[in-house]
């Protein structure tokens, strides 16, 4: 096994025996399986030991971060677990860490749903998925899809959270993309869901599709977007074609953006996790271009650039102020 990987393995085991110790149902029993396996080599004593300083230290800016922004976990946490998950829930997380567990905070390592997922991707990792010769769904950074029954025939899936372009070649298919509060149903088209806060959009690329919530529809055309979530449909407005597909080329693009939105995106292609902790910098307008391979030197640019500073912390974490 690559040393890296091994040592990867390592930390998400500490990191999951640090939720389960630290959850109101821990047991005796707990304490004494933790004790063996840390004291299994001097490698997870060392896993443990570097969890452990890291949410010590990370403590007072994870209570700061939590009293501004309550809704650090994606929405879609409070919806009710697909039933045929639910026994998995049920033996893997004890009820009092529950939430922690499904929505790990500021997104620092992978969620029980992200397991549970049938296709999902990780921090920067793009896939395509053919689920038919019909349908092909090619997924951005942190994305999570489900297959889903439809209701008439044809194929259904459910983004759960993320990014996705979704291809449906036609031969009369009927293609239905469920995300948050509403659908997309579609027959032979191409079109961008973005699912990565409360709201959803929706961009057709060719072709047409219907945009439906709470019994409300909406056609768009090519070239069109617009967004919804559980309050109702937006209007279709025209949309930034080359913004929506940049991802697809491997480069974010921003143009008169905040900082605080440049931010948000960085987060999703790049290990650990930024916090923004100036008012006023987060407000400021952003023009830069970058690869998504490149998060650390977008850093650095906005540091150059606009006068940020960065203060590195274990784990990944970086405070921009």
């Amino acid at each position: 096994m690559n040393p890296s990987d091994d040592s990867d393995r390592l930390r998400r085991e500490a990191e999951q025996w640090w939720l389960r110790l630290r959850d109101r149902g821990a047991t005796r029993g707990d304490a004494e399986a933790f004790k063996l396996w840390r004291a299994s080599s001097p490698s997870h004593a060392r896993a443990w030991n570097e969890v452990a300083r890291l949410w010590q230290e990370m403590d007072p800016v994870l209570k700061q971060a939590a009293s501004r922004d309550p809704g650090l976990a994606h929405p879609s946490a409070r919806r009710p677990v697909n039933p045929g998950r639910r026994a998995f829930f049920g033996t893997a997380v004890a009820a009092g860490g529950a939430a922690l567990a499904v929505w790990p905070p500021l997104s620092l390592w992978p969620s029980l749903l992200d397991y549970t997922a049938d296709f999902r991707t990780g921090t920067a990792e793009q896939r395509s998925v053919a689920l038919s010769e019909a349908l092909t769904v090619q997924m951005n950074t942190q994305t999570r899809i489900n297959r889903r029954a439809a209701m008439d025939a044809g194929k259904a899936i459910e983004l759960v959270a993320g990014e996705a372009q979704v291809d449906a070649a036609g031969g009369g298919e009927a293609v239905t993309v469920y995300a948050g509060a509403g659908a997309t149903h579609a027959r032979q088209a191409r079109f961008n869901l973005r699912y990565t806060g409360p709201q959803v959009c929706v961009t057709c690329l060719q072709g047409s599709v219907a945009v439906e919530q709470a019994g409300r529809r909406q056609t768009l055309e090519p070239g069109q977007q617009l967004y919804y979530d559980e309050s109702g449909l937006r209007a279709a407005v025209p949309a930034d074609m080359a913004m929506v597909e940049a991802w697809r080329s491997g480069t974010l693009s921003f143009s008169g953006q905040t900082l605080a939105e440049v931010v948000d995106e960085i987060n999703r292609y790049r290990p650990g996790r930024v916090l923004l902790r100036n008012a006023e910098l987060a407000a400021r307008r952003v023009r830069m271009r970058f690869a998504i391979t490149q998060t650390d030197l977008a850093l650095r640019m906005l540091r150059d650039l606009y006068g940020a500073q960065l203060t590195q912390l274990p784990g990944g974490i970086v405070l921009l102020s």
